[in-house]
């Protein structure tokens, strides 16, 4: 199916395009730096908006023209400059999008809760009931979708050069043309950022904390050089195969044969 058949592509890719590493790299100490607090974090936090749009035209266009069969001689030190502005704008219109999402569904969990329940639960005084926890979980389920409904805007600028607020509504056609291929990769691409990055957030960025309490003092504690180049080659590595399976992904749906149903095109891509 063409949700195997793409993250097997992007495999290969990754072992055969080394200039990928080296993006994957910078944007992995991007990730590192902004997950840091205090001036590291604000260093972080200023690269990730200004520089990972670059970033991302440069490594989309490097892991589109690796793929088997692929011919472009975009060069992606063009395509950072081509697709920044799109890039640029469409990140900010996204998180607009998210954060507003995150503030609805983040305040009628926060309205059933309660508020000292919540200050309760987060300094460790209390815990979640089952039906607290059920209704978090409902809410970092439908977070988790609206990200996902919107997540494809980047490879839309710039495998298909939309503009900013036309990646937005191409991602949305995306992923309601190709629900069943999107909820696969969801699962896979998730997974994989799991295995590689849970371990190393828990046992470095959390500390290990086995509590919300113990969490939030670990986030605001500094991070250590060691801690951050952990950090940086995990998220390196994630990025790496993460963003190489997305370009994949995306190419092998709109590649299919026009008119052709999600069912149709993963028959026509298994192996």
């Amino acid at each position: 199916m063409t949700v195997l058949q793409s993250f097997r592509t992007a495999l290969r890719i990754v072992t055969e395009t080394p200039v990928l590493v080296a993006f994957a790299l910078a944007f992995g100490l991007i990730g590192a730096l902004n997950t840091a607090s205090g001036p590291t974090g604000a260093v972080g936090s200023l690269l990730q908006l200004l520089a990972v749009p670059a970033l991302i035209g440069a490594f989309y266009t490097a892991a589109d023209g690796a793929r088997p069969g692929t011919d472009t001689d975009l060069r992606a030190s063009t395509a950072a400059q081509r697709y920044y502005v799109s890039l640029f704008g469409a990140t900010l219109l996204a998180a607009l999008v998210v954060v507003v999402v995150a503030m609805v569904v983040g305040g009628s969990l926060l309205g059933y809760i309660g508020t000292d329940r919540l200050n309760a639960v987060l300094t460790g005084s209390a815990s979640l009931t089952l039906a607290e926890l059920a209704a978090t979980g409902v809410a970092v389920v439908v977070l988790m979708a609206v990200v996902y409904v919107f997540t494809f805007f980047d490879t839309a600028v710039v495998l298909d050069g939309k503009t900013a607020g036309g990646s937005l509504s191409r991602s949305v056609d995306f992923v309601f043309g190709n629900l069943r291929s999107v909820v696969g990769y969801a699962v896979v691409a998730t997974a994989v950022a799991s295995v590689v990055d849970l371990p190393v957030v828990w046992l470095v960025t959390l500390d290990g904390a086995t509590s919300i309490a113990g969490a939030m003092t670990a986030v605001q504690t500094p991070m250590s050089a060691v801690d951050i180049a952990v950090v940086a080659v995990s998220a390196a590595v994630s990025t790496l195969v993460g963003r190489t399976y997305k370009v994949c992904f995306y190419r092998a749906c709109t590649d299919a044969v026009p008119g052709s149903d999600p069912d149709a095109a993963d028959e026509e891509w298994s192996v």
